[in-house]
């Protein structure tokens, strides 16, 4: 193996972040996006970077600085209301019992922004756009482990590691498991109200600087308001999978679809609830949400790997999302890492095969298999507190009985700590 080429399938930001942390360690690699530009289609709403592994891969990419100068801690704030707009949690004002510490340090951002910051950190002409992929197929002539990428217009080959971050349909994902995604029980619409403050300056108020939800009997309004001034509403709810095609509503007339939606789905809310998609743009998209199996696991294959979604596909529900998919992105790459000042710098490069590079990711896989079980595990309690026949009331407890354990631990952390400078001077 005379020369490395590494393949990385998706520019979202697993696969940005993972080109980034390969190139500043001199491991070049090629993107391959199936948009034609960075501006083909919005990016939907904005996500919220947790302290860990998420911002030390933004640091270890060496774009901290970056992220902070459009980060909005301000967003980090939720409201709970009932349908009839009765007020169950409201953080910015500190009514209710706010959410544990550990929701703490995580800034929002817009999609769009951190998805430019990595596009313009990679080296020019590495990631290729316009490059949908139709197949990952082995070398035809069976002499390598190496692997062709099928493009709609051409193929590529020669690859050593092809990493699928190719999102919920991976094409990658087909070569590795027969898993596929399925429908997760929720469905609903995806809306977007624009100038929120001069569309309607009371109903920017009721939404807040971050989150708000409105949670009834299994379904909910969800907001947050975003960077660019928008306010993004999902209506969700549990109903079947074909729900969008099977309910009557005409989605081709969105002013009217709007209307059909509300009267069918929302009786008992509130105004403020239903204007969050009232007064929408008319640009409504059904949106039916879907997962992997929580515990997700396959046998490893040798020159193939999966980040972010490809690997382990989860609702939105716990707002961990980006944060383990950029955690994988850092965790494959440090692996990586590791193999090339520890093997690929101090040999032979002819002597080395692929085999040899499926080591690390073979151990990326095996840690990243844990962590994402619990992240999936984690999102599955909070589908069913979003999504429960009593409305917010079981997320409000939730939380107050997390924060009251949160106490009952802090005590304990405080004397262990004031410990901590006696017991190093004894052992000195």
């Amino acid at each position: 193996m005379a020369s490395l080429k590494i393949a990385v399938i998706g520019a979202g930001p697993a696969g940005l972040t993972l080109a980034r942390l390969l190139q500043t360690n001199q491991m070049p690699c090629t993107v391959y996006e199936c948009e034609k530009d960075r501006h083909a289609r919005s990016q939907g709403g904005c996500l919220d970077l947790h302290e860990g592994a998420a911002q030390q891969a933004l640091r270890e990419c060496g774009l901290f600085e970056q992220f902070l100068a459009v980060a909005r801690t301000e967003g980090e704030v939720l409201k709970i209301y009932e349908p009839d707009g009765t007020i169950l949690l409201d953080e910015g004002s500190n009514y209710g019992e706010r959410r544990p510490d550990s929701f703490k340090g995580r800034p929002e951002v817009d999609r769009r922004q951190l998805r430019d910051m990595l596009i313009d950190s990679l080296y020019p002409g590495s990631l290729k756009w316009n490059h949908k992929l139709k197949a990952v197929k082995t070398d035809p002539t069976g002499r390598t482990a190496k692997y062709d990428l099928h493009f709609e217009t051409h193929v590529e080959t020669g690859f050593d590691l092809v990493v699928g971050a190719d999102g919920a349909w991976s094409k990658v994902r087909q070569l590795i498991t027969d898993t596929r995604p399925f429908f997760s029980g929720i469905t609903g619409i995806d809306a977007k109200l624009s100038d929120i403050d001069n569309v309607d300056p009371a109903l920017s108020k009721r939404v807040g600087l971050g989150m708000c939800l409105t949670l009834g009997s299994n379904t909910t309004v969800l907001s947050q308001r975003n960077g660019d001034g928008c306010v993004r509403s999902y209506g969700f709810m549990r109903l079947p999978e074909d729900w969008h095609r099977t309910c009557g509503i005409d989605w081709s007339s969105p002013a009217t679809a709007k209307e059909q939606f509300i009267r069918m789905y929302y009786d008992g809310f509130n105004d403020d609830a239903k204007n969050l998609i009232l007064k929408a743009d008319d640009d409504i998209v059904p949106r039916p949400m879907y997962m992997l199996p929580v515990g997700h696991r396959w046998a490893h294959r040798q020159g193939l790997s999966l980040i972010g979604d490809a690997a382990h596909l989860m609702t939105p529900f716990a707002g961990v999302g980006v944060n383990v998919a950029m955690e994988d992105a850092l965790d494959l790459a440090l692996k990586l890492k590791q193999w090339k000042q520890e093997v690929w710098d101090k040999a032979d490069h002819s002597t080395i095969t692929t085999s040899t590079l499926m080591e690390p990711v073979r151990k990326y896989e095996e840690d990243m298999f844990v962590r994402a079980e619990a992240y999936a595990k984690e999102t599955m309690m909070y589908l069913d507190l979003f999504f429960h026949e009593r409305g917010g009331r079981p997320m409000c407890e939730h939380f107050a009985k997390a924060k009251e354990e949160e106490r009952k631990v802090a005590p304990v952390q405080d004397a262990q700590a004031a410990q901590a400078p006696r017991e190093e001077v004894l052992v000195q």
